[in-house]
């Protein structure tokens, strides 16, 4: 009877502590998403926004630059200073500008940080 007791108490202390440990993510969670709420408002009150959203990967291969020349451009694409502009649409052309291998994607903004132009510079193979 000693030990069922001894047991009992043991699960309480258990639950209790486990619903502390609930509780603190709960309140950090909640405290993490009002911060990140309230800096995506103040970003975006500023009108001086920069509208890229790049995880860090700057190194792409050569099929992304086919992607983006065949699909939607909104902004003239430049491949090793070449310009492929938005409105024109000769694909042997511009894939004669592109080799096997990696390029570096950059973008180039304007006065108001907006973005009007995707560069790929060749890295190598």
């Amino acid at each position: 009877m000693d030990k069922a007791v001894t047991n009992i108490f043991e699960i309480l202390i258990g639950a209790i502590l486990f619903s502390l440990g609930l509780l603190y993510l709960v309140w950090h969670y909640q405290s993490l998403s009002n911060l990140s709420e309230y800096i995506s408002q103040k970003i975006i009150e500023d009108d001086k926004i920069i509208r890229q959203y790049k995880l860090g990967e700057d190194k792409v291969k050569d099929l992304e630059v086919y992607g983006a020349i065949m699909g939607y451009r909104e902004y003239p694409i430049m491949v090793d200073g070449k310009l492929i502009p938005t409105n024109e649409n000769d694909y042997d052309l511009y894939f004669s500008y592109i080799k096997k291998g990696y390029y570096k994607k950059d973008y180039l903004y304007d006065d108001n940080r907006c973005i009007i132009m995707v560069l790929y510079s060749y890295l190598s193979i």
